[in-house]
């Protein structure tokens, strides 16, 4: 029959390895150390445990049991870290210091074993629940497995929350009765299956996170940060598709800086950089938050308005044409006076191609050109 001291220390070892790997992982700066930190303490956590398993040591199984509650603590932070937030010091070390005093000023010397244990599972619901929150507030469509792991983390803390309230029925480590066997495999059971499961589901998180970044930097504009044609291209049958399905009309802004190899050769192309950069801003600013803008390429930019007018594409057209001209006028020292056109065209719903409007938005930016420069130019005709 398997023995308490054989389940810990086969934990401790796990654990360890666990640790070791996580460790030769690639994640950048202290996120390697936060995500390795949960096994480390839980290695600590079984260590300690074998000396009142071995010996009557019950400080050691006090402080064990700290170690057990550093770890859901680190593995807190070891969430935070993958989406770069700063430790909590404050709430990663209080509540398990505050337990520790607790128990060696209160509930050992009282023999408080129910409160004692129910603390436990408080604070190990506690981290879980935090964790479970960090992954929701910060959820992305590019990273599923953290919902996976934020589903995982709730129902950890349900069943730490409903072993708080049996705890004086449990046994250790479970709750606060006497220590059995069974007890301590189910224990080890969970834990080892939880430490797994998120484990294998902070990975997936991490290498989620390095192919989305890998595909932003391969679908933006290095210079001015915008999406750039690849993504364009990519975007064109998508919409074809949708709009079929859906009907969805979308406002095209194609522009252009007015005579912009006059600026690179009066002032240099370093000059030129900064006034491309400018024309993107300046459009950032013009339209919506969930509308998309292109590098089309050289001085040329696109703009799509998903669920928009041609009313409301020459609006930001206007906004976009005035606030390029109001910042362009003098760049980095030199006066510059740049200007820019647009042409916006509108999409027919159901019978739109993408391409075409696209192609309609330009002419519509050379009509602009043609008829003076630094204006704008639309309709819905073509």
């Amino acid at each position: 029959m398997i023995d308490i001291p054989t389940l810990l220390g086969f934990s401790a070892a796990v654990l360890v390895s666990i640790a070791i790997l996580l460790l030769l992982t690639r994640p950048r700066g202290g996120a390697r150390l936060w995500l390795a930190m949960p096994f480390l303490a839980g290695a600590c956590c079984c260590a300690l445990l074998l000396w009142p398993a071995l010996k009557q040591a019950p400080a050691a199984g006090y402080i064990g049991t700290f170690f057990a509650l550093l770890a859901f603590a680190a593995g807190w932070q070891g969430i935070r870290s993958i989406f770069h937030l700063p430790p909590r010091w404050g709430l990663l070390l209080a509540p398990p210091l505050c337990w520790l005093a607790l128990v060696a000023a209160v509930f050992g010397p009282g023999e408080m074993s129910s409160l004692n244990a129910a603390g436990r599972a408080a604070l190990a619901a506690l981290y879980c629940g935090l964790s479970a929150v960090t992954l929701v507030q910060r959820r992305d469509p590019a990273l599923p497995s953290a919902r996976l792991l934020a589903r995982i983390l709730m129902v950890s803390a349900a069943l730490a929350a409903v072993a708080m309230t049996l705890s004086p029925w449990l046994p250790e480590p479970l709750g606060a009765g006497a220590p059995r066997t069974w007890a301590v495999a189910v224990f080890s059971g969970i834990v080892l299956i939880d430490v797994l499961l998120v484990c294998g589901l902070m990975v997936a998180v991490l290498k989620e996170q390095a192919a989305s970044r890998l595909y932003d930097e391969a679908t933006r504009d290095p210079l001015t940060g915008l999406y750039n044609r690849r993504l364009l291209d990519e975007k064109l049958g998508i919409w074809d598709q949708e709009d079929r399905v859906s009907g969805t009309v979308r406002a095209a802004l194609f522009f252009d800086i007015d005579e912009f190899k006059s600026i690179n050769d009066r002032f240099g192309h370093d000059m030129g950089d900064k006034v491309i950069c400018q024309a993107a801003r300046a459009a950032e600013q013009a339209v919506r938050r969930d509308d998309l803008i292109f590098r089309y390429g050289g001085e040329e930019f696109l703009c799509i308005l998903p669920d928009s007018s041609l009313k409301a594409g020459l609006a930001a057209a206007e906004r976009l044409r005035s606030t390029f001209e109001r910042c362009a006028q003098e760049v980095a020292g030199h006066r510059i006076d740049a200007t820019l056109s647009v042409g916006v065209a509108i999409s027919q719903g159901r019978r739109s191609n993408a391409g075409a409007l696209v192609a309609a938005a330009d002419r519509q930016m050379y009509r602009a050109k043609q008829a003076g420069r630094n204006r704008v130019m639309g309709s819905d005709d073509d």
